[in-house]
């Protein structure tokens, strides 16, 4: 069951980033405006009321629109009842009007995240903690339940890349472009792909060795060493591999530790070794 809706007196001044944005980042908001004088809003509240005491998955914040204009003002809210869900701290959508129960069951499930994607916050917890065992296993325990969620295969298939490939491949066969975090599918295929060739299907060269190198580093998941070996590539031959070294890096800076700082560090090296 969720909390009691916050509502009160009709003077009371809500604190939006206190009440709604930060709650919203643990569990989802819904913000209703409404005021003492408006009839439509009498006939959608104890909608609203009943909904958010059969649920654990949102929490309900109603504001008067009176007390708190300001507000109303910045959230564009025209007519009363206006009705907004808040989820880790954004609007991500809203309907104005009296909506029938049923209706408003429909809209909460197509737009209340899933159990899948309040998991993943669990993963990303967990793997803040250093506890990748433990995070391996809830994304297992995900794509168990279900299937045909894309998020926590690509999860999996993240953390298995430099050890299993061939497996972190697999886990995300069957995505298309247009898929949520599909750049991240290209770059865990081109590196499974560039780890599961042979040796000999790499063209002779002077610089063939320096890229196997790279590639090694990469299935012993150490991405900056690969990095490093790819750049030294791309300054002897740029051209080597269709393309290859760049390509790889580029895939790998999605693994690399220190996140966008570090990536720009190595795009800027990347330039220059292309210059």
């Amino acid at each position: 069951m969720s909390d009691a809706p916050i509502d009160g007196p009709n003077d009371a001044v809500v604190d939006f980033e206190q009440q709604v944005v930060e709650p919203s980042r643990t569990l989802p908001v819904l913000v209703d405006f409404w005021a003492e004088w408006c009839e439509p809003c009498k006939t959608l509240g104890p909608i609203l009321d009943k909904l958010a005491e059969e649920s654990d998955q949102w929490t309900l914040v109603k504001i008067d629109v009176d007390s708190n204009q300001p507000l109303a003002a910045e959230f564009g809210v025209r007519g009363i009842p206006a009705v907004m869900l808040f989820v880790d701290g954004v609007k991500v959508d809203e309907f104005s009007g009296v909506l029938p129960e049923g209706e408003v069951r429909t809209w909460l499930e197509n737009h209340l995240p899933s159990a899948s994607a309040a998991a993943m916050k669990d993963v990303t917890a967990l793997l803040d903690a250093g506890d990748q065992p433990a995070a391996e296993k809830l994304l297992e325990t995900l794509i168990d339940t279900d299937p045909q969620s894309l998020e926590p295969r690509i999860g999996l298939s993240r953390l298995r890349l430099f050890s299993d490939p061939s497996l972190a491949q697999a886990m995300v066969e069957g995505a298309r472009l247009g898929d949520e975090q599909f750049d991240q599918v290209e770059a865990i295929r081109r590196l499974a792909t560039l780890m599961l060739r042979e040796p000999q299907s790499f063209d002779e060269s002077k610089i063939r060795d320096q890229y196997l190198e790279a590639i090694a580093a990469l299935k012993a998941g150490e991405v900056e060493v690969a990095i490093e070996g790819f750049i030294k590539t791309l300054m002897l031959d740029p051209g080597y591999d269709e393309e290859g070294a760049r390509l790889a890096a580029v895939a790998a800076f999605n693994w690399l530790p220190g996140g966008e700082q570090q990536v720009r560090q190595y795009r800027r090296k990347m330039q220059r070794a292309l210059n």
